[in-house]
């Protein structure tokens, strides 16, 4: 039987999503976020470091510190919402 390309995209991409993976990565980016939180005062002029961190997990804009709060603040909990919902389907 012959399987079309979209049959085999599904089969591959099943093959390379692993569960586990993604669990790593998403504790590792709640680690981060979680540092950062702690660490950050937004009300002041950010390091260079600081700004590193932030950009490493995907924020990019430090202008307005009420958004910047509630980016991270809004990150973190859909970071541990989803790794609760992928460690419930294991």
């Amino acid at each position: 039987m012959k399987t079309t390309n979209k049959e085999n995209s599904k089969l591959n991409n099943t093959a390379l999503y692993n569960p586990n993976v993604e669990i790593m990565n998403l504790e590792i980016l709640i680690s981060k976020l979680k540092g950062i939180c702690h660490e950050i005062d937004p009300y002041t002029e950010l390091t260079l470091s600081m700004k590193e961190r932030l950009i490493d997990v995907g924020i990019e804009e430090f202008n307005d510190p009420f958004a910047l709060t509630n980016q991270l603040l809004f990150m973190t909990e859909n970071a541990i919402e989803k790794l609760a919902s992928l460690k419930e389907e294991l």
